[in-house]
């Protein structure tokens, strides 16, 4: 799997492009920022694809850029969990409104359920619930490229804040525990913001998991 970052945004969202190979054209994108221009400068420049959008969670930073990214890909599919869809139609939920600003998008083309194994882009990801930054708060893992894609569950050094509507320390702490610090530890974990880390680095030197 060859991955691209791109940070996106006021809030420095990482934006991750996923293709199965170096020359591939088809590609996966999780989370397209606040701003997803030069994400589809990206895209077009490199004659990239885009096949699914998955959303880690459905905070405006990470999910603004969908109105762009489906402007310019009439055929992209859409996916989140079922416990944040509702997040993309209310600007409450996703706190936009603590922007002064009012982001709605339409319905998702596909929820993503719990533990879940799928396709697309010739890319396999498994579904690994780690809610309590948001109600249904997913990572992406691929074991056969040994990565993982964490959204803002869990951070080099940290972990998501629980303090917006829905969060949870409890719930988040346990499903870092149970989903993320269980994957092999030379697994690379991909964070929402941030620089990438390991599941070992995590595990030994994270201060809210040791």
């Amino acid at each position: 799997m060859k991955i691209e970052t791109l940070i996106l945004g006021d809030f420095q969202t990482n934006c991750y492009i996923l293709t199965a190979q170096e020359d591939s054209t088809n590609c996966i994108i999780i989370d397209p920022g606040l701003e997803a221009q030069p994400l589809i400068d990206h895209l077009k420049q490199n004659n990239l694809t885009p096949q699914i959008i998955l959303l880690t969670h459905g905070h405006c930073d990470h999910i603004a850029g969908l109105t762009l990214l489906r402007a310019n890909f009439p055929d992209v599919l859409v996916a989140i969990s079922q416990q944040d869809a509702p997040m993309l139609a209310d600007s409450n939920l996703n706190l936009a409104v603590m922007l002064g600003a009012d982001y709605t998008f339409e319905p998702a083309e596909k929820i993503l359920e719990p533990n879940q194994t799928f396709t697309a882009a010739d890319i396999t990801l498994q579904i690994l619930p780690t809610p309590g930054h948001t109600t249904g708060g997913i990572s992406l893992y691929s074991a056969q490229d040994n990565v993982v894609f964490t959204g803002d569950a869990l951070f080099a050094g940290s972990i998501g804040r629980c303090d917006f509507p829905g969060g949870n320390s409890q719930t988040l702490i346990e499903g870092i525990r149970n989903q993320l610090l269980t994957l092999p530890p030379q697994t690379i974990a991909y964070p929402g913001h941030g620089p990438q880390t390991t599941i070992q680095q995590e595990t030994k030197n994270n201060p809210y998991l040791t």
